[in-house]
C-alpha cells in the first residue's frame, strides 16, 4: 500500500511526463503535418500505441478478456473510447476555423471541464485552497493568451464562434473520457483501459487514413512521426497512471501547464533549428500570466496544505513584525 507522500510525488511525476509530452507534441505535428494529413497521422498513433501495448499485456497474460464479456463495462470503455476519437475530430475541424494559437488557447477549457466533473461526478474534494488556485490558474490563463484573444478579435466573427463552438465540443468530450477513465480504474488497470482505447480508436480513424503516405515522408519526417507515435503511448500512459495516484482535480490543473511548455519548447527549438521553428512573441502581460498559471497549478493541487489557518496565523505573526 503506497504512502500518501509517494503517491502524491508519483501522481505529480506522471501528470509531468503528460504534460512534457503534449507541450512537445505541436512542434512535431507542425513538420510532419507538411507531408501527410492530421487523419492519417492521428491513425498511426493510435495504431503504433494499440500494437505496443498489445505486446506489452500479451507477454504478461493481462489481456483484459473480459471487456467483451461484461456488458456493462464494454459500454463505458466503448464510450471513453469513442469520446477521446471525437476529442481528435473536433480538435482538428476547429482548426480550419480558428489559428492554431487560438485553438490552443480554446482547449485549456478542457482539463477545467475534467476539474469540475471530477468534484460533481467523482465527489472528489474541492478544497478553499484549490478553489483560491484555479481562480488564479484561470487568470494567469487569460492574460497569457491576451495576444491570441486580440488576434482573435481580428478574425471573421462568424468563423471564430464556429471554432470556439467546435473547441467547446472538443474539450467536452475530451474531459467526458478522462472522466470515464478515472471511474474504470476500479475494474481494470491504467495499460489495459487504454490498449481497449488505442485499439477502438485506430479502428474508428482507418476508413478516412491513407498509411500509404509514409512513403513520401524524408528522414526526418519519419522520425518526427515516430516520435509522435511514441507521444500518444508515454503521454496517454502516464496520463493514466497518474489517475490511479492522485485525484483527477489535481491531474487536470498539472496539465494546465502544457500551453507554457509548449512556448518554452518552441523557444528552445527556434533558437537550434531557426529554419524549422519559430518562438511565439510573448508581451509583459504574458509573461505576467504565465507566472499565474504555475502558482495557480500549484496552489490547485496543493493549495489544501499551503493555504490552511496555521499558515495564515504564522503569516500574520511575521507581518505584525
Amino acid at each position: 500500500m503506497p504512502t500518501a507522500a509517494s503517491s502524491n510525488i508519483k501522481g505529480l511525476s506522471l501528470a509531468l511526463t503528460t504534460a512534457v509530452m503534449w507541450g512537445l507534441l505541436p512542434l512535431a505535428l507542425t513538420s510532419v503535418l507538411q507531408l501527410m494529413d492530421s487523419y492519417t497521422i492521428t491513425w498511426y498513433r493510435f495504431f503504433f500505441a494499440a500494437i505496443f501495448v498489445s505486446f506489452m499485456l500479451y507477454k504478461k497474460n493481462k489481456i483484459p478478456t473480459a471487456i467483451f464479456k461484461n456488458k456493462s463495462l464494454f459500454k463505458r470503455l466503448f464510450l471513453a473510447a469513442i469520446f477521446l476519437s471525437l476529442n481528435y475530430i473536433l480538435y482538428l475541424s476547429a482548426l480550419y476555423y480558428v489559428p492554431a494559437e487560438t485553438a490552443q488557447m480554446l482547449i485549456q477549457m478542457a482539463p477545467f471541464m475534467m476539474l469540475v466533473g471530477s468534484v460533481f461526478f467523482l465527489k472528489e474534494s474541492f478544497s478553499r485552497g484549490q478553489m483560491v488556485g484555479s481562480v488564479v490558474l484561470i487568470s494567469g490563463l487569460v492574460l497569457f493568451f491576451n495576444q491570441q484573444f486580440s488576434n482573435a478579435g481580428e478574425l471573421d466573427s462568424d468563423n471564430f464562434i464556429t471554432g470556439f463552438i467546435i473547441m467547446l465540443g472538443a474539450s467536452s468530450t475530451w474531459a467526458i473520457y478522462a472522466i470515464l477513465q478515472k471511474k474504470m480504474l476500479n475494474h481494470f488497470s491504467s495499460n489495459q483501459i487504454m490498449w481497449f482505447i488505442y485499439l477502438f480508436s485506430s479502428l474508428f480513424f482507418l476508413p478516412v487514413a491513407s498509411p500509404a503516405e509514409i512513403g513520401s515522408l524524408n528522414l526526418i519526417a519519419i522520425v518526427l512521426l515516430i516520435f509522435c507515435c511514441a507521444n500518444t503511448l508515454i503521454a496517454y500512459g502516464t496520463f493514466a497512471e497518474s489517475l490511479e495516484y492522485w485525484p483527477a482535480s489535481k491531474v487536470s490543473a498539472v496539465l494546465a501547464i502544457t500551453p507554457l511548455l509548449t512556448v518554452l519548447f518552441a523557444t528552445i527549438a527556434e533558437k537550434i533549428w531557426p529554419e524549422m521553428f519559430s518562438a511565439q512573441s510573448l508581451n509583459n502581460l504574458a509573461y505576467i500570466g504565465a507566472c499565474l498559471v504555475v502558482l495557480g497549478s500549484m496552489l490547485t493541487a496543493l493549495g489544501n496544505k499551503i493555504l490552511t489557518k496555521d499558515n495564515f496565523r504564522a503569516l500574520k505573526r511575521l507581518v505584525r513584525i
